[in-house]
């Protein structure tokens, strides 16, 4: 796919993305096309983890020289820790899900063919464009992050440990952040199609106006001039058993000397009877037909929706909650750190203040804007998907026709009983997910800051270093 051509499948749309999994090794690769590796991948995706651990070894040269307080060496190692899990468990899990992914895929695509033989128009236009504005702001941001800490590592470390340094961290960035980015990807088009969905039973509902309400919620320009099939074989029986009744008193001649001229004339008059009948009937028919057709039609593509979204909390959901989980520990840390900076340490660190405080600055920020956007896009996608049954209960309470209030009904039952929520394993996702971190931050920031006074007055305790 050329870049900036419009996408025809939402695998064009997300192909940037799909590319970079595969590179750093969170999907099984394919050579050539079509040809999965999976033994090959797995030996790949634990190399580039093995670069990045080793990382870590390297941190001991740059803690070297630094007095650190009891409480933030511990934390260190425990941030590091988690980083170095975290990492391992979303390659795994990113390559045992691959085949997963691919089925998701294809779902999407059904869906969408789906939403297209209903006359809806499909693009891809604003997830193509979000997944090059998320890669563009990704580069940018390594390459400002990078000079930073080249900067502030310059006068500690060597060049070519620092350079080392640099490209394991960002690649711990990136495996982190991609993540997050497949879960927010996903659930927005989840949430665009619930949109779509909406839109197209608000428009033929009739709600909007009264003239719409007259000429039905599922209003055809152009319905088929043809029967079901299954209405042709009712219509003809009928036909058929009307006409022996009405015919069969005037036959006095015997079967067997006309048969052929009995099975003409049956064959001439039910045709005509037919034709009158259908000309009478087809067009009411085939409209009440045609709107309870698009209306099962919208009911199953809500449930597979419904469906995927629970699929993808499946796949997903254990690196997301990893993911609040550690963010909420890493700004704990930050801000713990920049508390001992400005407050206890202020003047041991005066030359590398301004670059520490940048760094930290930048990495809370993609953190909390990373967390903000997920929540946010999980909420909108959770309330347009509950919002059909509004919508469905609006036409129910207009409806005439008995079938439709039928499918009408069976519609807000489905809804009802499987209503749009989005979870990281267990962890519901939405707004509660912002509230929950400013607590357990502003929480844990001030017991650690309690424990770190009482530590560093305990004069029984010696001071560690790294």
């Amino acid at each position: 796919m050329k870049l900036f051509t419009r996408p025809k499948c939402f695998t064009d749309a997300i192909a940037l993305n799909i590319t970079l999994h595969r590179l750093l090794g969170i999907r099984i690769f394919e050579y050539p096309h079509g040809q999965p590796r999976p033994i090959l991948s797995l030996i790949y995706l634990l190399l580039l983890y093995a670069i990045h651990c080793g990382a870590f070894n390297l941190q001991d040269e740059y803690y070297a020289d630094m007095t650190l307080l009891k409480l933030e060496t511990f934390l260190y190692k425990i941030l590091m820790t988690i980083n170095t899990c975290s990492v391992l468990i979303k390659l795994i899990l990113g390559w045992w899900y691959t085949k997963s992914f691919e089925v998701c895929y294809k779902k999407i695509s059904e869906i969408d063919e789906t939403l297209r033989q209903i006359g809806l128009v499909i693009n891809y236009d604003i997830i193509y464009f979000v997944t090059i504005g998320v890669m563009i702001t990704g580069l940018i941001f390594t390459i400002i992050t990078s000079a930073l800490v080249s900067i502030h590592l310059h006068n500690r470390v060597n060049l070519y440990t620092s350079i080392y340094m640099i490209v394991a961290y960002t690649y711990a960035l990136f495996v982190n952040g991609i993540v997050i980015f497949d879960f927010y990807i996903l659930v927005k088009y989840l949430q665009m199609r619930f949109e779509l969905v909406n839109q197209f039973l608000y428009e033929h509902s009739g709600v909007s106006s009264t003239k719409k309400r007259k000429l039905g919620f599922f209003e055809m320009q152009d319905y088929a001039n043809i029967m079901n099939c299954e209405q042709r074989k009712r219509l003809s029986t009928k036909m058929l058993s009307r006409w022996r009744r009405q015919t069969q008193p005037q036959i006095n001649i015997s079967v067997l000397e006309k048969s052929s001229t009995v099975k003409s004339q049956i064959q001439t008059q039910f045709q005509k009877e037919l034709q009158n009948q259908s000309q009478r009937h087809n067009p009411v028919m085939t409209k009440c037909e045609k709107r309870k057709h698009l209306l099962q039609t919208i009911k199953q593509v809500h449930l597979e929706l419904c469906k995927m979204s629970k699929t993808i909390c499946t796949i997903l959901g254990v690196q997301a909650a990893f993911d609040v989980a550690a963010s909420i520990m890493f700004l704990t840390g930050m801000f713990y750190n920049l508390y001992n900076r400005y407050v206890v340490q202020q003047d041991k660190f005066v030359k590398t203040l301004t670059e520490q405080t940048a760094v930290s600055v930048i990495l809370c920020t993609l953190t909390v804007v990373k967390i903000i956007f997920l929540s946010r896009i999980c909420k909108k996608a959770s309330d347009e998907g509950n919002k059909t049954i509004e919508i469905i209960y609006g036409i129910y309470g207009c409806e005439a026709d008995i079938d439709m209030r039928c499918e009408i009904q069976q519609f807000g039952i489905q809804i009802l009983q499987s209503p749009i929520t989005f979870s990281a394993f267990g962890l519901s996702l939405g707004n509660n997910v912002i509230s929950l971190g400013l607590r357990t931050v502003t929480t844990y920031l001030v017991i650690m800051i309690q424990v770190s006074n009482s530590l560093e007055s305990n004069k029984a305790i010696k001071l560690a270093n790294i």
